[in-house]
């Protein structure tokens, strides 16, 4: 089968899409003829795969046309286009379909136009109330009716979670029976080069810093378990708009010998800083589904995360990770030290979290519902 990846993001860019476009591309190359598409700099194709790269350096509308025609060469006798993202890789690819007639499939793990609407503190909405009502100017609601074009013309819709396809199906008004969940497969295991060693009351987090990752609440759970752990460490991995607020936060608190902002790191980076870590945190308000988590399980580092839709599809509270109320950094702190008290229970997390990655995260799983996506896209293709 002749497929088109199409993707905004493409290593070394560090992101759910390239790393994902990159994990992918090994496992089908060899049973597919792939063609990447991606908005990227580099020029470095994967084994076994064609790059079709458009440039970054250029303004949003030549970027825009310049994907639309990548997309139309490269589709040419392909038979179907998968693509990673509802705006700038998914406009083209859906104007694509219409003009060709290549039926594609789109994978959605993230609604842009709320994440720019709480980026620019537009609103304080969570996603589904935002969904129902939205905040900011006209350029979140066409981002809105962008996005909505583009899903009501894929062939099939993946998302992450159950709890982000049931979101958009209202919202944009999708036909449910081509929104299907297919959930997210974890990294391959890194090899470190030497023993991991976990430092004592080390906590760590990775995370795009926005203000729904809620990282400044985990400083606050840092400062509340420096009364009790002296030698408390929080390191966090990840950059974002929130930095300087964080920054601030850590000044302000007075635990600027205890939190570490590393800003980006490589991956194999953040594979040893969960390894020297004693304890994960996700306290985020929003998640399509955490593939942190996933990363987290396969690193075998006991977890904390909020108990919200999308991240209690992979964390089950007492189970494979403690959950908490979101923005709560009390509840915070007393899980962290829960784990740091009962070294029986990590075990028990980490040991459940090892189970339901291999049987409900799997990339064998992610991949054998894919295939079945692609067969039944080129057996009902558009016309």
């Amino acid at each position: 089968m002749k497929i088109v990846l199409a993707t905004p993001i493409y290593p070394p860019e560090i992101g759910g899409p390239a790393t994902y476009t990159k994990e992918l591309a090994e496992r089908l190359h060899e049973t597919h003829k792939l063609t990447v598409v991606a908005l990227t700099d580099s020029r470095e194709a994967f084994p076994g795969t064609t790059l079709v790269a458009v440039s970054k350096r250029r303004p949003l509308p030549v970027r825009l046309v310049r994907f639309f025609f990548a997309v139309l060469k490269a589709s040419s006798g392909a038979d179907l286009i998968y693509v990673q993202n509802a705006m700038a890789a998914g406009l083209p690819v859906a104007l694509v379909s219409m003009l060709r007639g290549t039926p594609f499939i789109l994978k959605f793990v993230g609604d842009e136009a709320w994440e720019r609407a709480t980026q620019a503190k537009l609103t304080q909405k969570r996603l589904e109330e935002f969904l129902e009502h939205p905040d900011g100017p006209l350029k979140i609601k066409l981002m809105m009716m962008t996005q909505g074009f583009v899903l009501r013309r894929a062939k099939i819709v993946t998302t992450p979670s159950e709890y982000l396809g049931k979101a958009i199906q209202k919202a944009y008004r999708i036909d449910p029976k081509k929104v299907i969940t297919n959930y997210n497969a974890a990294d391959d295991t890194e090899t470190l080069p030497f023993e991991a060693k976990p430092v004592r009351h080390q906590i760590v987090t990775t995370a795009r810093l926005t203000s729904w990752k809620g990282v400044d609440g985990i400083i606050r759970a840092t400062a509340i378990l420096k009364k009790t752990y002296p030698d408390i460490r929080f390191v966090c991995a990840g950059d974002g708009p929130e930095m300087e607020n964080l920054k601030a936060l850590v000044k302000e608190l007075h635990v600027e010998n205890e939190v570490s902002l590393l800003g980006k790191i490589s991956r194999a980076e953040t594979w040893q800083l969960r390894k020297n870590s004693e304890v994960y945190v996700l306290n985020s308000t929003y998640e399509g589904l955490p593939h942190t988590v996933l990363t987290s399980f396969a690193a075998e580092i006991p977890t904390v995360a909020t108990d919200i839709p999308g991240t209690n599809e992979a964390v089950y509270n007492e189970n494979t990770g403690l959950l908490v109320p979101a923005e709560d950094p009390e509840a915070v702190a007393k899980a962290v030290e829960r784990y740091f008290e009962n070294p029986a229970l990590a075990k028990r997390m980490v040991e459940n979290g090892s189970k339901l990655l291999r049987s409900k995260f799997s990339w064998d799983t992610h991949l054998e519902n894919l295939e079945s996506f692609f067969q039944s896209v080129v057996a009902k293709p558009v016309h």
